[in-house]
């Protein structure tokens, strides 16, 4: 009787351990209704991390991202905290806090690399974190209908080269939870964003 107890136990924990094994099925979208749902999506916050890389300097930051229609708040701390940048952006505007200066621009990536000197394309950020496109980027989808890869077009954004990742389901969409940006004019400088937590507002 105890064999059998036995046999039964590691008969059990066998199922147990191939069922946790089973990978989670991947939503199939269709890819123009998805770009619809991802356009409709204009009140979230983010949190996760930002790596910045070019020929002159490489740091990795904690990502704060909050939007609102066409306003943002975005933070980037360090490992104990600090903050290192602080941006507002609205239609035309954008300001930046750091080294306890204010600066100002109508341009938010020009801003931010006039002030720091990182090639970040922070006017463009609000779409790609959501892997949503323009009607003009060239796009490869996946299997599952989703954005893979763009190939910016977009005003002012041009010469950036995007992979996307690590797709999760957030309220029944799915979002890239991995973006990787390449400037294919100096492929040198890249910018790395791991998203950790995606929240409607």
């Amino acid at each position: 009787m105890k064999n059998l107890f036995r046999a039964a136990f590691l008969f059990l924990c066998a199922v147990l351990a191939g069922c946790a094994s089973l990978p989670q099925s991947i939503q199939t979208v269709d890819s123009i209704a998805h770009q619809q749902q991802l356009e409709q999506l204009s009140h979230w916050k983010i949190k996760g991390r930002l790596a910045f890389k070019s020929p002159e300097e490489k740091f990795s930051a904690y990502l704060h991202w909050q939007q609102r229609d066409q306003t943002f708040d975005l933070q980037l701390n360090n490992f104990i905290g600090t903050t290192l940048v602080s941006m507002q952006g609205y239609p035309g505007f954008a300001s930046l806090e750091a080294d306890d200066k204010t600066f100002s621009d109508r341009n938010a990536s020009e801003l931010i690399k006039r002030v720091t000197g990182w090639n970040i394309p922070v006017e463009s950020l609000a779409l790609w974190v959501k892997g949503q496109h323009t009607q003009d980027d060239s796009v490869v989808y996946d299997e599952f209908g989703r954005v893979k890869s763009l190939t910016a077009r977009c005003n002012g954004c041009a010469g950036w080269l995007l992979n996307f990742s690590n797709y999760r389901t957030v309220d029944d969409i799915p979002m890239p939870h991995q973006i990787e940006l390449i400037n294919q004019q100096d492929q040198s400088n890249q910018v790395k964003i791991k998203v950790t937590s995606w929240q409607k507002i």
